[in-house]
């Protein structure tokens, strides 16, 4: 699928959440319900707006604003401060390149963020994921935790 796909289905998704009432938190603002839909508890390609990892009490959602947040309950421990900014999505890389792996947020304007994970030694593939005690990795790197 291309970029420009992509980038059109999540402001469709976006236009979709708001005209059925899903809301999204701004940072350090606990979720209005915590609706989103679970991709399992790691991605290794793209998390687009409403998708959300869950393990246990922890999510980590990409929401509609445009903010990448990490809750434990209804909690937030971590956003990323994107809020804002419509169509932002993360998407994960793990392509062999010199500074692999990482994960991005990407926007209609542009790359926001980029996130430097790990590989271990002959391990060279990975995602992002979402452990039971509320830390999110990149590959074998940890990112943040609650």
């Amino acid at each position: 699928m291309s970029r420009v796909a992509v980038l059109v289905a999540a402001n469709l998704l976006a236009v979709v959440g708001v005209s059925t009432g899903t809301v999204a938190a701004a940072p350090g603002v606990p979720a209005a319900n915590g609706d989103c839909r679970n991709d399992g508890t790691s991605f290794d390609d793209r998390l687009i707006p409403g998708h959300c990892l869950r393990n246990g009490g922890y999510r980590f959602e990409m929401q509609y604003d445009g903010n990448l947040v990490l809750y434990s309950g209804g909690r937030a421990c971590w956003s990323s401060g994107t809020d804002g900014t419509d169509g932002v999505y993360a998407e994960f890389s793990g392509d062999w390149q010199l500074d692999s792996p990482w994960f991005s947020l990407e926007s209609p304007y542009g790359r926001l963020r980029k996130y430097h994970g790990k590989y271990t030694g002959a391990h060279k593939t990975g995602n992002v994921s979402l452990n039971g005690k509320g830390e999110v990795w990149i590959a074998y790197g940890k990112f943040v935790s609650c």
